[in-house]
């Protein structure tokens, strides 16, 4: 049998789309009335006008309309929200070549560093945007590497250009990232105004530090202290890359929370990876995901790397899947969201920034199904929320139209099948512009006649 074709949506003014399926957790204020199929998902006809969602009605009772289309079923979703990516460092492939390893992402991004020119940043990182924004993603939040203050404003430099430019299509946030300790360090303060001026978020790694004699990281209290301060003076949240590492000993989420209470930062605080946590006793587990919530910290995870990176070791298979306590991070009632980090780089040379791929792998390898309750909110409400733009990542009259539509027909199929054939609403608009083309982007980087 031949598959059909999407319909066409129109391209500007108002219409109503009738006979979508809404997962129940995607839709704020369901219509009365309006039934749920087998898998939870509501029939709905949604009224689109002036590019937000005029209207929820049960499915078969919307308006009448200039313009109808009948979805016939098809899964109706909000557009996804990428909180954790590094746009800089993306789509270095094919003149990087990762070992797999991330003590050689490190190394390997280290080294690709001279390349790294304003027009070389400015092409690599929008052409990871224009992926997410054709695969309908409408808000990324890039970490920017600031190894040094002149690294930090060139990069922030290139992603405010590309802010700027991609206004109205995705919501670009930026992190300064850098070694936890440099917080410590001379270019403390003139780096926390800069990420102030740039609208930016502070961030750092924990795993940057040494240990010292007896296993304990001396300078890492100090080093949250000071960044605490620094944020709290200028208002800013924190965003911080946490135990990457299967090393039991390196495990700073407590002294994190701890930290924050001390400080009495009154901003937003996520964690982002935090996978050691996973191969933690029950009784650690539980007594910090207590810390943790008393601190109110959240966390991010970022399956599919962590996946490629995490227990390699040579000629053997990995024995542990990679990411962190997924399910009892939830159960303690702790925001948990998922990011699609690295792309095409050092560290992960695959990925595509679809948000959609993202969270197929988090809820197969978290096993976060049956049932699928709250699991389509990672890449949807939870980042939605904790990037400050609630009226994201969910369908609800008044909100943006920012939105997809799938060929799918059941939850079942949309997650089972690839959805390369979805149509990208942006303010109501379809969006036509497709996917790069990674040969062009290797041209255009000078890297020849390489493979696609």
């Amino acid at each position: 049998m031949q598959a059909r074709n999407l319909l066409s949506i129109p391209y500007t003014g108002n219409y109503l789309m009738a006979g979508a399926r809404v997962p129940l957790e995607l839709v704020v204020d369901p219509p009365p009335g309006a039934r749920t199929d087998a898998e939870g998902a509501l029939l709905l006809d949604v009224l689109i006008a002036e590019g937000r969602v005029a209207g929820l009605f049960a499915a078969g009772a919307g308006p009448e309309a200039a313009r109808r289309v009948d979805l016939e079923g098809r899964h109706l979703w909000p557009a996804l929200i990428d909180m954790h990516t590094h746009l800089d460092c993306g789509q270095a492939i094919p003149r990087v070549r990762a070992d797999g390893t991330i003590h050689g992402g490190f190394s390997l991004t280290a080294r690709d560093w001279p390349r790294w020119t304003e027009t070389d940043l400015a092409l690599r990182m929008e052409f990871g945007l224009a992926c997410a924004f054709a695969h309908g993603v409408v808000a990324l939040r890039s970490h920017v590497d600031s190894e040094t203050l002149a690294f930090s404003r060139r990069h922030w430099r290139a992603l405010d250009r590309l802010r700027t430019k991609w206004a109205g299509r995705i919501d670009l946030q930026g992190v300064t990232i850098c070694a936890i300790e440099a917080w410590v360090g001379e270019e403390a303060r003139a780096m926390a105004d800069l990420t102030a001026d740039m609208g930016g978020i502070l961030g750092g790694v924990t795993d940057t530090l040494e240990r010292g004699e007896n296993g304990t990281h001396e300078a890492l209290a100090p080093a949250l202290d000071r960044l605490f301060a620094l944020a709290g003076e200028r208002g800013l949240d924190i965003d911080l890359h946490v135990d990457q590492t299967e090393d039991l000993s390196a495990f700073t989420i407590p002294e994190i929370a701890r930290a924050r209470l001390r400080s009495g930062f009154r901003g937003r605080v996520v964690l982002g990876h935090c996978v050691n946590l996973s191969l933690m006793p029950p009784e650690v587990i539980d007594r910090t995901l207590a810390l943790a919530r008393e601190a109110d910290l959240a966390f991010v995870s970022m399956p599919t790397p962590m996946m490629y990176l995490m227990d390699r070791k040579p000629r053997r298979t990995p024995r542990w899947r990679g990411v962190t306590a997924a399910h009892e991070i939830r159960a303690a009632g702790l925001p948990l969201a998922i990011g699609g980090d690295n792309c095409r780089d050092a560290w992960f040379p695959y990925g595509d920034h679809d948000m959609l791929d993202t969270l197929k792998q988090a809820i197969r390898v978290f096993q976060a199904d049956e049932p699928l309750t709250g699991s389509l909110a990672m890449a949807s409400r939870v980042p939605a929320d904790l990037i400050g733009r609630p009226d994201l990542g969910r369908i609800g009259q008044g909100l943006p139209a920012h939105l997809v539509v799938f060929q799918a027909r059941s939850l079942n199929v949309l997650l089972a099948r690839d959805q390369g054939d979805r149509i990208v609403l942006n303010h109501g608009r379809h969006v036509t512009e497709g996917l790069p083309l990674h040969h062009e982007l290797e041209a255009a980087l000078g890297l020849g006649d390489t493979p696609a």
